[in-house]
């Protein structure tokens, strides 16, 4: 893992202490929070509960830059056991193209909304550096940047893609902003994964946390009322 720069200053986070019972490796699962996830690493603070240094995670970021994807990773962790990053970025300004940051390899791809893109840098980070003993994870810190320019359609099409990179025994995080959008959108989503974490400000500065198996796999519509 690459060294922090001087530059990087760490963001206060709003964190998880635990998670609810049902959050599992070998699970599909959409972080829902109120806000951007990125912004309090939802994503990462999930995952930071199953991968350790055996591991490999590949991680599409919509919000930040690959840098600030780094150093955020670097602070979830801290000096705990962090799996191997394949990042995609889809926000910095260059080209289509593999570059290292420190020992992560990056894919840099236009557009978040070029899904074809997307996949195809995931893809190739599935094959590049997945070590021999630990799984693979796959984490989208935010689908809702995706979303603003695509149908939600097409983005359950690459979800349906995606989903399979990780390893039997990883886990797979989508993460979006609930508030961001409407009840079909995020009805739609729900039918993609086999639970919903659901992340809420609560009263006291901390989170509210609560998982529920999936409508589109498990239970019937009621489970999705909030």
């Amino acid at each position: 893992m690459s060294e922090k720069s001087s530059s990087t200053s760490e963001k206060p986070l709003k964190h998880i202490d635990s998670l609810p019972q049902g959050v599992t490796t070998g699970s599909t699962i959409l972080v829902a929070s109120s806000g951007d996830p990125s912004r309090n690493a939802f994503g990462f603070q999930t995952l930071s509960r199953f991968g350790d240094s055996n591991d490999r995670a590949l991680v599409v970021t919509t919000t930040e830059s690959a840098d600030e994807t780094v150093a955020t990773a670097e602070q979830v962790y801290a000096a705990g056991d962090q799996p191997s990053l394949g990042l995609v970025d889809t926000v910095s300004k260059q080209q289509s193209l593999v570059a290292p940051t420190g020992t992560v390899p990056i894919v840099f791809t236009p557009s978040s909304s070029d899904l074809e893109r997307l996949v195809l840098a995931l893809t190739e980070l599935s094959t590049d550096g997945t070590p021999v003993d630990g799984a693979r994870h796959l984490l989208v810190r935010s689908l809702t940047p995706i979303l603003d320019s695509i149908s939600t359609e097409q983005v359950c099409s690459m979800l349906q893609q995606i989903s399979g990179l990780r390893t039997e025994s990883g886990i797979t995080l989508f993460g979006i902003d609930y508030t961001a959008h409407d009840e079909p959108t995020i009805e739609s989503l729900v039918e993609q994964v086999d639970g919903v974490l659901w992340i809420a400000p609560s009263p006291n500065g901390t989170v509210d946390i609560e998982y529920r198996p999936a409508t589109g796999r498990f239970t019937d519509n009621s489970s999705l009322d909030r």
